[in-house]
């Protein structure tokens, strides 16, 4: 019980802190950003061994980075990179890695990842998506169905869903998207957060039935939505749709308002940098690759960190008064969908690392749909996993989803190219 108390409290207080910073003066905004900016690295240089080195192989040391206009001193750093170390080479050596909270993520490039974290970490990150969706309307009494992956659903029942002051339901992705639909007529939540496929999905498929629901908010995430899809999500729900940018590696990065502008940058949390192919910063209203450096986790820090994603910097501020800077979305998670035999759309997030339960074997994996009824996907293995059934139960996954009628193929690569742009697009559709 004292640890729920003790969780409501932290996220509660640092909720309140994050808020008030909605409102500062661009220049206060940016001082608390560069203080962040200086003791994390600080503290990545003298407790990481892998920025340790990092450092000393460019010849820099913390003192030379005094704010953001220092950045281009410190190297870039890859997932391939990260990913090529051991644990105790990425995370502050003086943890104990038993205590700490595991994460995974494979992103847009195939290549799983370990991402590490502690209370305080996933309390900081609380308490940015909550900022974000209270603006956006939330009340503490709202309903909220979340329909995303089982395994990030949380393992204990909280403190305010036994006091009833908080309602939450979640549904598996994996459940037909008929279950869903049973289970959304049971709840009948007032606020409804998915991936912008899965809305799509049920929005493309129950139209009629969800305007009887009454739902006043959509929260969508983890792929590209365009405009289409929004414009069907919300006639069919009939509530106000809010679309979120985040990661597994930095949690929220970026988050629309009410005035439907843009995607505000959570700026007082994580550091973005949008570059161009020479590395250089791109003026506002061009693409740039996404560079990210955490400002909140110091169990393990990623500093300037290709995010991979591609987007446009907005040369506007937003007329909610909001200070924190826009963004556009241009290019991103924009994976295309595959398709069951019987036609039912399958979002490529299933396959986040999905159907694989020990991802750390593997250093990257790709999917092609090469027919309507096969699959084919590829590996590169860091160790033999062929032991205690792992293709079969991979197999068995994979048809539990598509349907027994999807044929599934394994190929075992020594490594899997990149395209022109420096990136391996994990899930392909081959046929149309």
């Amino acid at each position: 019980m004292v640890q729920y108390f003790n969780q409501i409290f932290h996220v509660a207080y640092y909720l309140r802190q994050f808020r008030k910073n909605l409102w500062l003066k661009p220049h206060v905004l940016r001082k608390i950003q560069e203080e962040r900016l200086r003791a994390i690295v600080k503290y990545a240089y003298k407790n990481v061994p892998f920025y340790h080195r990092k450092f000393k192989s460019a010849g820099i040391t913390p003192d030379d980075i005094k704010s953001v206009n220092d950045l281009y001193r410190i190297p870039l750093t890859t997932k391939l990179e990260i990913q090529a170390q051991s644990f105790r080479d990425i995370v502050d050596k003086n943890v104990d890695l038993n205590s700490l909270v595991k994460g995974a993520t494979s992103g847009s490039t195939g290549i799983p990842l370990t991402i590490f974290s502690d209370k305080k970490v996933e309390h900081f990150y609380e308490a940015i998506w909550m900022r974000a969706m209270l603006e956006d309307g939330l009340r503490v009494q709202d309903r909220m169905m979340i329909i995303a992956d089982p395994r990030g659903f949380p393992k204990k029942i909280g403190l305010l869903h036994r006091l009833g002051l908080e309602k939450r339901k979640h549904i598996s992705i994996f459940d037909s998207i008929e279950h869903q639909m049973t289970l959304l007529r049971e709840f009948r939540p007032n606020v409804i957060k998915s991936y912008a496929s899965s809305l799509f999905n049920l929005a493309s498929e129950f139209r009629d039935a969800l305007r009887r629901l009454n739902v006043r908010l959509l929260f969508s995430g983890a792929e590209l939505l365009n405009v289409e899809s929004r414009k069907l999500i919300s006639s069919a729900f009939g509530g106000e749709l809010f679309d979120f940018y985040a990661c597994n590696e930095f949690g929220l990065l970026a988050w629309e308002c009410k005035a439907h502008e843009g995607y505000h940058l959570n700026v007082d949390s994580t550091l973005m940098e949008f570059l161009d192919d020479e590395g250089e910063v791109v003026s506002t209203n061009e693409k740039g690759r996404v560079v990210c450096t955490g400002l909140l986790n110091y169990v393990m820090p990623l500093i300037r960190y290709e995010l991979g994603d591609i987007v446009v910097p907005a040369d506007y501020e937003c007329s909610c008064g909001i200070i924190l800077p826009l963004i556009k979305f241009v290019e991103g998670r924009s994976d295309d969908f595959l398709v069951a035999p019987n036609g039912r759309l399958i979002p490529p997030t299933v396959f986040f690392p999905y159907p694989f339960e020990n991802f750390d074997r593997i250093k990257q994996f790709k999917v092609v749909q090469e027919r309507k009824d096969k699959l084919l996907i590829e590996l590169v293995l860091k160790k033999n996993v062929a032991e205690n059934g792992f293709f079969e139960k991979a197999e068995k996954k994979v048809k539990q989803l598509f349907g027994e009628d999807m044929k599934v193929e394994f190929k075992i690569c020594d490594a899997i190219p990149s395209s022109k742009t420096g990136k391996i697009k994990k899930v392909i559709r081959a046929f149309k």
